[in-house]
């Protein structure tokens, strides 16, 4: 999968600098409305003692920190608003179930009618975006001493930014938060309800701290995932067990252009990368498609690794049932989703950065600006898989 985010650039400088396009991803600070100033970007002391006859090279090519693998809004559904506050996506939450259907068997006398049945199976998922406004202030003095470009540099933070937050925004939708405070989740299955489904590694349970080491992540975890989000029946969670719904849920499979996608964090790659049940079944994608996060397809199943994938710690807690379930060991949150189903991201208005000039404090302004707004649409394309990092 490839990340695509729609992107404006508006310079009103006279510079030859352009925008970067593509996955902008790496984990950095997020951007302040304080000024940058030469005693900021000048960087920490030099160790050596510089002699006037004896020159110091500075290179002027940035070495860069590592990007964040951003993968999750390619599976999102995106609109755009045309004008005004609030999108409402309609949806069919599913199809009338026959027993829902009336029926009359008897040929009708003059005047008698068949008896008719209520459709109830429409409604509407609703956006609303929020304005989102970034900004960067660079003094002509820093830009003045300072060996890298900082606008490029600036600019790539600004655009890193905009990418990271919507796609942190689709992710947060799908698989849910972990905080040491309250967390969130999607619509959760009930029992006459349909939501996103959730399971575990190992034998652990919905129940505080059930997750322990060495409840990984497995060939056999992956089938009961698979299984959940294809099959009409669902599961909730009630005492700590396992419970049938008494509604049935969408049958969701894979299909041309809205595949089942499977997101995994490095250390659940690495333990399904050591078992040879999957090794042996798995198709390897080629070069573009290792670059883009997917790295293997199995039962059908395309397999992405990113390092944005909820993770928790002890004392963490994640939401199950509508519980805030607490974690006293390693472990990630990883999701079994239908693409372009499960979830959507509505645009009140997509990103455009401008590059200006500001006399009055001679400086140059950088700022970004754009409205978003992301949740779920059919939470029933969504099965969580709760797993611990270590294997023992």
């Amino acid at each position: 999968m490839t990340l695509t985010i729609p992107f404006e650039f508006k310079p009103t400088l006279n510079d030859k600098l352009v925008p970067n396009g593509g996955t902008l991803p790496w984990k950095t600070f997020t951007l302040a409305s304080t000024v940058t100033t030469a005693s900021v970007t000048r960087g920490s002391a030099t160790t050596a003692t510089i002699y006037r006859l004896q020159p110091m090279i500075f290179l002027k090519a940035l070495s860069e920190a590592a990007k964040e693998n951003l993968q999750f809004l390619p599976v999102a559904r995106q609109e755009t608003m045309l004008q005004g506050e609030h999108l409402s996506i309609p949806k069919r939450k599913t199809f009338m179930a026959d027993a829902d259907w009336e029926l009359s068997s008897a040929e009708f006398a003059a005047g008698a009618e068949i008896a008719w049945t209520d459709i109830t199976t429409l409604e509407g998922a609703e956006f609303t975006p929020v304005n989102k406004n970034y900004g960067v202030a660079l003094t002509k003095d820093a830009i003045r001493k300072n060996a890298v470009n900082l606008i490029a540099a600036c600019r790539e933070e600004l655009a890193y930014k905009y990418s990271r937050e919507v796609d942190y925004a689709v992710r947060d939708a799908i698989c849910g938060t972990v905080t040491t405070g309250t967390p969130t989740a999607p619509t959760e299955m009930a029992s006459a309800a349909v939501g996103c489904q959730t399971i575990f590694g190992g034998d652990a349970t919905d129940a505080a701290n059930s997750i322990d080491r060495g409840d990984v992540l497995t060939t056999d975890l992956i089938k009961k995932a698979l299984r959940y989000i294809t099959s009409k029946y669902g599961y909730y969670w009630a005492s700590n067990v396992e419970t049938k719904s008494t509604v049935d849920k969408n049958p969701w499979r894979a299909t041309p252009g809205e595949p089942l996608v499977m997101f995994v964090a490095p250390e659940q790659m690495a333990q399904l990368l050591s078992d040879t049940q999957f090794t042996n079944a798995a198709e390897f994608g080629d070069r573009e498609a290792i670059l883009n996060g997917e790295f293997a397809r199995y039962l059908n199943i395309r397999f992405v690794q990113t390092t944005t994938v909820p993770g928790f710690k002890s004392g963490d807690n994640y939401r199950v049932t509508s519980t805030t379930t607490a974690a006293d060991t390693d472990g990630h949150i990883c999701c079994l989703v239908k693409a372009q189903k499960a979830a959507a991201l509505v645009w009140g208005r997509k990103g455009e950065f401008k590059t200006y000039d500001w006399p009055n404090a001679d400086q140059i302004r950088m700022t970004l600006h754009f409205a978003y707004d992301a949740g779920e649409v059919f939470p029933d394309g969504i099965v969580r898989v709760i797993v611990a990092d270590n294997e023992a």
